[in-house]
């Protein structure tokens, strides 16, 4: 029998998974109940419970928020899924935007880091669900054993933490 893996072990597939994929889904509540997600890349991915984005304060999602902050982050890569439950809030911090600013994020703002609609979105979580496979050949290799041999694939780590 396994051992489940520590907590500080659970951090760190978090936040591995987090720095590898660094785009996710924020699925917030719109106005009329329903659910609606955006594509937003995460500013911070040393995750200690937060998550950093940089939005407009003109965007739907920060409209949402305002109203509904429970939020859902989902990351998707390769060999490796994580979903985030928490509640959001927008944020003007300009120590915090400057720490968090990068060439990317000038794209998106014309006027850059003076842009007066930019605003900070944390995502404070109370919840994660990760998987973490050894990759696509791997898990293959597995469950084509597994299905030879009659055992149990291994398919990697799993796990629910609450944070």
């Amino acid at each position: 029998m396994t051992q489940p893996p520590s907590d500080n072990n659970q951090l760190e597939t978090i936040q591995h998974i987090m720095k590898s994929v660094r785009t996710a889904m924020m699925t917030t509540i719109d106005d009329d109940g329903a659910l609606v997600s955006h594509p937003m890349t995460t500013q911070e991915a040393q995750f200690d419970g937060d998550c950093w984005f940089i939005a407009s304060d003109t965007s739907e999602t920060v409209k949402h928020l305002a109203e509904r902050p429970q939020v859902n982050l989902a990351f998707a890569g390769p060999s490796s899924w994580l979903s985030l439950a928490g509640t959001a809030v927008a944020v003007r911090d300009e120590a915090k935007k400057k720490e968090l600013w990068n060439t990317f994020t000038d794209a998106w703002f014309e006027d850059g880091e003076n842009d007066s609609s930019v605003i900070l979105i944390k995502v404070s979580a109370e919840s994660a669900q990760y998987w973490d496979t050894p990759g696509r050949v791997a898990t293959f290799a597995s469950m084509l054993k597994a299905k030879v041999t009659g055992g149990t694939p291994n398919i990697g780590e799993s796990d629910e933490v609450e944070l």
